[in-house]
């Protein structure tokens, strides 16, 4: 008997693969389509606040499922796995828009439609579902039981506990973050960034020593920290600590008599703010290290990349064991020969797009898809290989290490100044929205897997999902660059996409970039990586600035104090699953929250308490605020699993 049916025989799904089953319907497709369209406002929001996207499954897993409780609906199951697929490629598809598209206002270049936008976005899109399919059989199933697909097999827990009463969990947490953030957010009752210069003898500090210490008090990132788990959390936390404590007094110490710009005029860098150093020499560091980090997953996982596609030839032109009649209906997909013609159709698309709108000869067009399609094949490898063993994909990272390879080939072909970074961030988005469809998607068809359902419906319900996705996303690029805009002091972060501006803008301008704190950077990545350090989590830390990273490591700790407050080892596991629940209502309640804010800042609505807000009371307030939210997720959470 073959491998392949020893693993059939030992995985039994709910729905049987030798049965038939209702899992598409008009039912499905809207409340699917609906909830797409709802976390690709709510999490766009919080990408560009934060620089991190979450995962829809958890909060639309649940909210199904006490639907169709609500509903009464017979066909629960196969419905609710559908639901949560189609709404993935509302956050599946964030990547490219949120973390390229704003480099593009951030570098003063705003004269580019929404079409020309959506472009790279939806055909990258589409390209990442094509590859998951081709790499579908080899992850899910015949690598079934090596990679343990975390994300994946957490949300087919969640859809087969048919917990339908989490919903309200869910729903009252959501409510509570949601007025948190809409408050914070819109009336400014209390301080958002909690800094130590608010006070006397942290601004002497800051003055002295330029040492700061702050800390985001948004519900979202709260809830963010939580999942993210102590031990990430640290590496992240670490990471930040490197760069505010240690990197910045050292560059102030070693470069006060040098002179950089700041708000546009020319000053000693031992009188400019602790910020402006930040983003203008400790964070290009942090860059170094997350080009390097992928680079590493490159390499490490080329082995992988080399059976794969073995694999996807040999099902393209066999015709023995993979025709379609001898297969079995949880392992049909989209048949090989339209998915390879499908994602050549992506990459033309995208090569003809760019000719038209950068290119301004064959050879730069030829270049540039030739970067495109090899990045796009190789790193999707690395990306999909990294959600199945942690969960979690480098997909910035990935993006970082080809806009300088981009940038040195595309600059070496003559294209300079605005065109070549016009040129560069679409080339980035196209790959970066592929990365991180294909990454996440992977984990959607291993619940598939799991529950029985259908690869084949759950891959042509994406598509049609990812590409709705993809224009909303651009939209919330819009809508946000018109309420706070991505420059200034009260604009969003939107870091990975300050990122990436920091990298194009010299190379494409000047031909140079700041090469010594790149390979600084790259070099501490090697050492992390022999040292057992993750370099990722670490080089995140780096580059974002310290108040968002924080609160992800408060959440960590309390994710371990409430996984760790009983001598019961099962009554911690429930715990800390009722605590997911909570901080899933956190995430998704504090980015609508923040979202509304969003829309009536845009309306000319303000009710903001600016003068209150950056009082020292109102930082007292914020502290007592963020201890109340905290002990809200602690209460719940030990509360939810006695009940």
């Amino acid at each position: 008997m073959s491998k392949e049916s020893d693993q059939r025989q030992q995985h039994a799904p709910l729905m049987s693969p030798y049965q038939t089953y209702e899992e598409i319907n008009t039912y499905v497709v809207v409340w699917g389509l609906f909830f797409a369209v709802l976390f690709a406002l709510a999490v766009g929001y919080l990408a560009l606040k934060i620089g991190q996207t979450v995962d829809a499954f958890a909060p639309v897993s649940v909210l199904a499922m006490g639907m169709a409780v609500i509903f009464h609906r017979k066909n629960a199951f196969p419905e609710t796995v559908h639901i949560q697929a189609i709404a993935s490629a509302g956050t599946n598809v964030l990547g490219g828009a949120m973390f390229i598209l704003p480099a593009l206002y951030i570098l003063g270049i705003e004269d580019l439609s929404f079409l020309e936008m959506s472009v790279p976005i939806v055909l990258g899109g589409v390209l990442g579902v094509f590859l998951a399919t081709v790499f579908r059989r080899y992850f899910c199933e015949e690598m079934d039981g090596i990679y343990p697909f975390p994300s994946g097999s957490a949300a087919a827990e969640v859809l087969q506990s048919n917990e339908g009463s989490k919903a309200h969990i869910m729903l009252l947490s959501g409510a509570v973050a949601m007025v948190y953030d809409f408050v914070l957010n819109t009336l400014g009752w209390w301080q958002e960034l909690l800094t130590t210069t608010a006070v006397s003898w942290g601004q002497a500090l800051a003055d002295k020593y330029k040492l700061v210490f702050s800390l985001d008090n948004d519900a979202a990132l709260l809830g963010i920290g939580y999942f993210t788990g102590l031990r990430y959390a640290i590496i992240i936390a670490s990471g930040s600590f490197f760069a505010w404590i240690v990197c910045i007094p050292v560059v102030y110490y070693l470069g006060g008599d040098h002179q950089m710009v700041v708000g546009g005029k020319d000053i000693l860098l031992a009188q400019a703010p602790v910020g402006a150093v930040f983003s203008q020499y400790v964070r290009h560091i942090g860059i170094g290290m997350l080009a390097m980090a992928g680079i590493i997953g490159l390499l490490t996982m080329s082995g992988v990349v080399g059976r794969v596609m073995r694999r996807a030839i040999h099902d393209l032109f066999s015709k023995g064991v993979s025709a379609e009649g001898e297969l079995l209906r949880t392992q049909r997909d989209i048949p090989m020969s339209r998915i390879v013609v499908g994602s050549v159709l992506m990459a033309i698309g995208f090569g003809i797009f760019f000719h038209l709108m950068c290119a301004e000869n064959m050879t730069q067009t030829i270049l540039a898809f030739v970067v495109v399609t090899v990045f796009a094949v190789l790193l999707s490898v690395v990306g999909i290989s990294s959600i199945a063993y942690t969960g979690n994909e480098p997909v910035s990272g990935m993006t970082i290490f080809m806009i300088i390879v981009s940038a040195v080939v595309m600059g070496g072909a003559g294209m300079h100044g605005k065109v070549g970074i016009i040129a560069i961030l679409m080339m980035a988005s196209f790959l970066c929205t592929t990365l991180a469809v294909a990454g996440n998607f992977m984990s959607e068809l291993k619940v598939a897997h799991i529950t029985g359902a259908t690869p084949r419906t759950m891959q042509r319900w994406q598509l049609v999902s990812i590409i709705l996705s993809g224009f909303v996303s651009v939209g919330v690029v819009f809508l946000l660059n018109h309420a706070y805009g991505f420059t200034g002091p009260d604009a969003l972060q939107a870091p990975q996409a300050n990122a990436m501006a920091a990298i194009v803008q010299p190379m494409m301008d000047t031909g140079d970039a700041p090469w010594p704190l790149y390979m600084a950077g790259a070099f501490f990545a090697v050492l992390l990586y022999f040292l057992k350090i993750p370099p990722l989590p670490f080089a995140l830390g780096a580059y974002l600035p310290m108040g968002i990273n924080t609160p992800v490591l408060v959440g960590g700790l309390i994710s371990y104090f409430v996984s760790h407050s009983s001598k019961d080892e099962k009554i911690n596991q429930l715990r800390l699953a009722e605590g997911n629940t909570v901080a899933s209502g956190f995430v998704a309640g504090g980015a609508i929250g923040s979202l509304i804010s969003a829309v009536l800042h845009i309306a000319g609505i303000n009710w903001f308490a600016k003068a209150w807000a950056g009082s020292p009371a109102g930082t007292v307030c914020g502290l007592v605020a963020y201890f109340c939210l905290c002990t809200f997720l602690v209460w719940m959470a030990k509360r939810g699993a006695k009940e």
